[in-house]
């Protein structure tokens, strides 16, 4: 099987079983909070016409401002494609990303997509949907390396005697350096920032390199061929958040990502 199909396979299953973890904790809070008071989420939203999206338009290529001062991106089309599934037009509210949540529970916004990472400290305030991108540390090689990278093996023990590049600083940083502890043949070589890391294994000044999967989709999206993706080293799911107390919304925004999903939508959005 060739690498590129075992490794989109692999990363596919991986996100199945975070989708899985979380989809478990989502159904309980509605099933709670659905017996708890008369839901009317849902109805409220479609009867207005409107689902009110809020975002922090800073973070390309997931959302940011366009020339006329639009907001454009991954996360705002994703927005339109569930609103149109529910029947409605999504609208858009620019709010700093620690105002987010306070939005959500002050009622301002209807669901937070913006980039939002899984935080379980926070699902006692909020229904998070299934993951639909996994923004954590991955392990990305030339698209020429010729060795053979197996999604199960053990890849600080692979990488022995090669030489990866890292953000300075970052979590990537840090896998290599423990990685480095037992397997004292890796030689880490820090960089300035992510997009400098990809650019030295594309010049072949080092054999890998480590760094957060947006910096990498947006290294590929404008280097297309360059690099491949051996694996996710860490997990960093993006989920949509709806108020704890909209159990009817958050499900059916859920069951329309489900459908986006599976049909390729999502993909297509983060390959554009």
């Amino acid at each position: 099987m060739p690498f590129r199909e075992r490794n989109e396979q692999w990363a596919r299953k991986r996100l199945l079983l975070l989708a899985a973890a979380l989809i478990g904790l989502a159904v309980l809070i509605v099933a709670f909070f659905g017996r708890a008071h008369d839901d009317d989420s849902l109805r409220r939203v479609q009867s207005a016409g409107v689902l009110r999206v809020g975002l922090d338009a800073s973070f390309p290529p997931f959302e940011t401002l366009d020339d006329s001062g639009d907001v454009v991106g991954i996360d705002v089309e994703l927005a339109h494609l569930i609103a149109a599934r529910l029947g409605v037009r999504a609208e858009f509210a620019n709010i700093a990303f620690d105002g987010l949540y306070d939005a959500l529970q002050a009622g301002r916004i209807d669901a937070v997509i913006s980039g939002l990472p899984f935080d379980e400290r926070r699902t006692r305030d909020v229904i998070y949907s299934r993951p639909y991108f996994n923004a954590g540390q991955q392990l990305v090689v030339s698209s020429d390396d010729s060795l053979t990278w197996e999604a199960d093996s053990d890849w600080a023990v692979a990488l022995n005697g090669r030489r990866v590049a890292v953000e300075w600083g970052s979590l990537g940083d840090m896998y290599a350096r423990q990685w480095q502890a037992t397997n004292p043949g890796i030689q880490v070589v820090p960089h300035e920032d992510a997009a400098k890391a990809l650019q030295a294994v594309v010049e072949n000044q080092v054999d890998a390199a480590i760094a957060d999967a947006v910096s990498v989709h947006e290294y590929v999206r404008r280097h297309p061929g360059r690099l491949q993706v051996v694996r996710d080293v860490t997990d960093e799911p993006y989920v949509i958040a709806v108020h704890r107390r909209a159990g009817h919304l958050a499900a059916a925004i859920d069951a329309a990502l489900a459908e986006l999903l599976q049909s390729g939508a999502v993909q297509d959005l983060l390959n554009r």
